[in-house]
């Protein structure tokens, strides 16, 4: 089974898991946008962009983290997620690939385990971008060099990872999904980390 995991801003991550191979073969990269393209035209190269991805990685399944009602940085940042993830939304119906979303909550438990604590930044709150890179490193990943987008590449490693944990909105595709859960239960144990647990 072929997941992709996405993690949608204006520098979105994205990482494609052959489900039966280790995590160490998850191939990862970012997709961007000009710096002061206007969110409109980011949405409209959204959509193109992952009609790529879809064509040239052939994913099963698509898993993009929760968008935020209501971000932190404002309401302009709030409509510009929303928007962004409208048009990966719209992008996969059209094609009819099946796709979920998993709260940062959840995929965190599931990547790094129950009550781990990440890594403080310099302004002491939790990092947890720094604990996804360091988290895809100790797992064999490799991560895009540039520094300041490898991030949203871990991250949308990491919602790979944790397909199982997703919530489907659109009905027609939880048959689909069921059938996945049902064949990652009877495989055989991989030897990876998450082989029989949540992921």
């Amino acid at each position: 089974m072929r997941v992709l995991g996405l993690d949608v801003s204006k520098h979105a991550g994205w990482a494609l898991w052959e489900t039966k191979n280790a995590l160490a073969s998850i191939r990862c990269d970012v997709m961007e946008f000009p710096a002061k393209a206007s969110i409109e035209y980011c949405a409209d190269q959204m959509g193109l962009k992952v009609t790529k991805l879809i064509k040239d990685e052939k994913p099963d399944f698509i898993v993009l983290e929760t968008a935020l009602k209501m971000s932190p940085k404002g309401s302009a940042a709030t409509v510009s997620s929303c928007m962004l993830h409208g048009a990966v939304y719209a992008t996969l119906g059209n094609w009819g690939k099946p796709w979920g979303t998993i709260s940062a909550a959840t995929w965190r438990k599931m990547f790094f385990g129950a009550g781990y604590k990440p890594p403080l930044d310099n302004h002491g709150k939790n990092d947890w971008k720094r604990a996804a890179i360091e988290q895809c490193e100790l797992e064999g990943i490799i991560l895009p060099a540039k520094k300041a987008t490898r991030d949203n590449a871990a991250e949308a490693a990491a919602l790979a990872v944790c397909w199982r944990g997703v919530e489907i909105h659109a009905g027609r595709y939880r048959p689909a999904f069921q059938d996945f859960l049902q064949q990652r239960n009877e495989r055989a144990p991989s030897g990876d980390l998450f082989a029989g647990s949540a992921a």
